[in-house]
C-alpha cells in the first residue's frame, strides 16, 4: 500500500508541474495576443475618430468659403475688401480671405487689389473635384510660413480661397491621437504636421486615413514601445489569469479522474450485483394473427449520475472488458421475465442485443447453452441482435458463420439491428441470411420527404423477400410513417407510435390492455 502511495507523490508534482506551466503559458499568450490586437482596434479608433474630426473641420471651412463665394463680385472696390475683413475677423479658422475668376486668377484680397495666379497643380485638383474644392499646403508672404490654403469654386466662376496656420489641425488631432500614438497629416506631397519626429521606437502598424476630396493623408502609427508599457503593467494581471487557469485546470482534472473513475466503478459494480434493469419494448406485427414480439433494452439509474445512457453503460463497459458479463445479465433477467409470466409470454418472443465480439469468442456458444439449461423458459422464445459496427475480415467471416449455426441448433433466432448503416454486407446475408432485418429509424425519419430513401427501403425490403427474412421498421413514431412502411411490404413495427420501453409489469399491463396476450 505504501508503495502505491509512494508512486502517486512525483505523479502528482509532475501534473502539478505541467498543470503550472501550461497555464502560465496560456495566461502569457491571451494577454500578449490580446493587448496587441486590442492596441490595433484602439489605434483603428483612434484614426477613425481624427477621420471625423478632419471631415468635420473640412466641411466647416467649404461651408465658410461658400458663403465669401455667394455674395461675391468680380470686383474689389473698398466695400468688397471691407467684407472679406469683416469674414476673416469672425472667422474661426482663417486669418485671411481672396477671391480669384474664372481665369484662377485671385484678383482680391483683405488688403485689397491683387493679381496672383494660382499654381496650374492647384487648378487642376480644383476643375477634378466634383465639388470644384482642394486645399494645398503653400508658402505665404502674409504668414511667413507654410500655410494651408482652402479653394472653392461656385457656379458663378467666382472662387474664394482661404489660408489657415496648420497649428488649427494639430489642436484637433493632439487631444484624440497623443502621447500613446504618433501620426503624420499631408497635404499632397508636404508633411502638415508631424508628430514621427524623435521617436526611438519600431513601428508595429498604422492606419492610413486618405480625404482624396481634399487630397489629405492621416497615418497614425503604433509605435513597439507602447505595446511594451501596457504589457508591463499588466503583469499583475497575467499572474492573477496563470492562478485561475492553474486552479481551473488542476480541478477539471481532479474531476475529470473522480468521474471517470466513479462511473467506470459504478458501472463494474452495477453489472456484479445485477443491478442493470432491462425494459422491454413491443414490435408489432402488421399482419393480423400473428404474435408481437419484444425487444429487451437496459436501463440503469445510478444513484451518483442519475440516470445514465444506455449507450454510455455499453461503452464503460466495452472499456472494462465486461460486456460478456453484460450480455449474460440481461439474457438471464429476459429469463427470469418470463419465469415470472409464464401465461402471458407463452407466445411472445424477446431479443436481446449482443456485441459481435461477442460471438466471434469460442465460449460464447457452451455459456449460452448453460443459460438455457438454467433458463429453459427461454429455448424457442430468445432472439438475438446483432449490430455490425465494423466490416467482418475474412478471418472472422467463416467463424461468425459458423457461431450462426450453432446459436440457430439451439433454437434461437438472429436477427441485423439497424440494416443499412452498418456494415452488413450481401455476401454475408447471402451466406447466412438472418431471421429478421431491423431497419434503422434514420431511414423511417427520412422516408417521408426522401425519395432515395423510400427506393432504398424498397430495395431492401425486396431484398428480405428474396431471402425469406421478416422486415422491421425501427422508430416509427407516426402516423403516416406507419403507412408508408407498410406499403413498402415491412412486417412488423417498432417505435413510440405504439408503445415506449417499459419495465416488466407495465409491458405486462399494456400487453393485457392491447389484447396481446
Amino acid at each position: 500500500m505504501f508503495g502505491s502511495v509512494t508512486a502517486l507523490v512525483p505523479y502528482k508534482k509532475k501534473m502539478l508541474f505541467y498543470y503550472g506551466f501550461l497555464s502560465l503559458l496560456i495566461s502569457v499568450f491571451l494577454f500578449t495576443v490580446s493587448l496587441y490586437f486590442f492596441l490595433l482596434n484602439d489605434l483603428d479608433n483612434k484614426a477613425k475618430a481624427a477621420e471625423n474630426i478632419l471631415i468635420s473641420q473640412m466641411e466647416g471651412i467649404f461651408s465658410e468659403l461658400k458663403r465669401v463665394v455667394d455674395n461675391a463680385q468680380l470686383s474689389c472696390e473698398e466695400d468688397d475688401v471691407k467684407r472679406l475683413k469683416r469674414l476673416a475677423f469672425y472667422s474661426d479658422t482663417f486669418k485671411e480671405f481672396g477671391l480669384f475668376d474664372r481665369d484662377f486668377r485671385v484678383f482680391c484680397s483683405n488688403y485689397g487689389a491683387v493679381d496672383i495666379p494660382i499654381f496650374s497643380s492647384i487648378v487642376n485638383r480644383i476643375e477634378r473635384a466634383a465639388e470644384r474644392k482642394t486645399v494645398s499646403l503653400v508658402h505665404s508672404k502674409s504668414l511667413g510660413n507654410p500655410t494651408l490654403f482652402a479653394f472653392y469654386q461656385g457656379e458663378n466662376g467666382i472662387g474664394a480661397n482661404g489660408l489657415a496656420p496648420p497649428v488649427r489641425f494639430s489642436t484637433l488631432i493632439d487631444p484624440i491621437i497623443l502621447p500613446n500614438y504618433f501620426y503624420e497629416l499631408t497635404i499632397g506631397k508636404r508633411i502638415l504636421s508631424s508628430n514621427r519626429n524623435g521617436i526611438d521606437s519600431d513601428i508595429w502598424n498604422k492606419e492610413v486615413v486618405s480625404l482624396d476630396d481634399w487630397s489629405m493623408r492621416l497615418d497614425v502609427y503604433l509605435p513597439s514601445n507602447l505595446y511594451w508599457q501596457r504589457l508591463h503593467s499588466l503583469i499583475p494581471f497575467i499572474f492573477i489569469g496563470w492562478l485561475f487557469l492553474f486552479f481551473a485546470f488542476y480541478n477539471a482534472h481532479l474531476i475529470g479522474i473522480y468521474f471517470r473513475r466513479s462511473l467506470r466503478h459504478c458501472v463494474r459494480r452495477a453489472i456484479k450485483n445485477a443491478e442493470i434493469e432491462v425494459y422491454f419494448q413491443p414490435v408489432v406485427s402488421l399482419n393480423p394473427g400473428e404474435p408481437l414480439e419484444l425487444e429487451a433494452l437496459l436501463r440503469w439509474k445510478s444513484l451518483n449520475h442519475g440516470q445514465v445512457s444506455p449507450l454510455v453503460v455499453v461503452k464503460v463497459a466495452s472499456q472494462l472488458g465486461l460486456m460478456d458479463e453484460l450480455t449474460w445479465l440481461v439474457i438471464r433477467k429476459v429469463g427470469a421475465f418470463y419465469r415470472e409470466y409464464p401465461d402471458q409470454l407463452i407466445d411472445i418472443k424477446t431479443s436481446v442485443n449482443v456485441d459481435r465480439f461477442s460471438l466471434l469468442k469460442e465460449s460464447f456458444a457452451p455459456k449460452l447453452v448453460s443459460i438455457l439449461e438454467e433458463y429453459p423458459e427461454l429455448i424457442g422464445r430468445l432472439g438475438l441482435e446483432v449490430t455490425e459496427t465494423s466490416a467482418l475480415n475474412h478471418e472472422e467471416l467463416p467463424v461468425m458463420v459458423s457461431r450462426f449455426e450453432q446459436i440457430t441448433a439451439l433454437g434461437i433466432g438472429l436477427s441485423v439491428d439497424d440494416f443499412g448503416t452498418g456494415y452488413s454486407g450481401l455476401d454475408f446475408l447471402r451466406r447466412f441470411p438472418y431471421d429478421t432485418l431491423k431497419l434503422d429509424q434514420v431511414f423511417i425519419a427520412n422516408l417521408k420527404d426522401d425519395q432515395f430513401t423510400r427506393q432504398v427501403l424498397t430495395s431492401i425490403s425486396i431484398l428480405a423477400k428474396e431471402l425469406g427474412m421478416k422486415l422491421v421498421a425501427e422508430g416509427v413514431e407516426r402516423e403516416d410513417q406507419l403507412n408508408d412502411v407498410r406499403l413498402l411490404g415491412v412486417d412488423r413495427v417498432q417505435g413510440y407510435y405504439f408503445c415506449k420501453p417499459l419495465p416488466k409489469d407495465q409491458i405486462i399491463t399494456w400487453m393485457t390492455f392491447n389484447n396481446a396476450v
